[in-house]
Order: C-alpha cells, then sequence, then structure tokens
C-alpha cells in the first residue's frame, strides 16, 4: 500500500507528469494529473508489485483539457490497474 505522495514522485515524473516541489501540499489545479494519480493510487491495496509505475502512465498520457473531468470508470478503460479491497 502506498499512503504518502512523495512515494508516487518517482513513477509520475518518469511517466511526464509535472509534480509539485511540495508533494504533501499543492495546487490541484497547477498539477491535475499528479492530483488525479494520488486520488487513485494512495492508500489502498496494491494488486501487484509496481503497479503505479504502470497507472503513472496511463494518466500522464490523458490530455490537459480531459484530466480534471476524469473518473475512475474512464481510468480503468484506458488500462488503470485498481484494487478496491
Amino acid at each position: 500500500m502506498i499512503v504518502f505522495p512523495a512515494m508516487l514522485v518517482s513513477a509520475a515524473e518518469k511517466a511526464g507528469m509535472k509534480v509539485p516541489p511540495d508533494p504533501d501540499k499543492f495546487d490541484n489545479n497547477k498539477y491535475p494529473h499528479f492530483d488525479v494519480f494520488c486520488k487513485v493510487q494512495l492508500a489502498r491495496p496494491v494488486l501487484r508489485h509496481g503497479e503505479h509505475w504502470d497507472n503513472a502512465k496511463i494518466i500522464a498520457k490523458i490530455p490537459n483539457k480531459e484530466i480534471k473531468k476524469a473518473t475512475l470508470e474512464g481510468l480503468l478503460k484506458r488500462g488503470l490497474i485498481f484494487a478496491s479491497g
């Protein structure tokens, strides 16, 4: 389980996401991809080791004009790996 936003920074950066200087306190309007990544990845069961690296790539590819409209259903259709517990 990944519980802190800082634990997602490396995966987000490698996927090409803009990452806030302080991942624990940031404006979600300035970092919408990282915000979505945190919301779907933090504090939940992980299906397989390293899934957040793949999920970061999926979220990073979403166009800026669409990211704030992202839903879990839409992310799953794009290939997001998600276990709800």
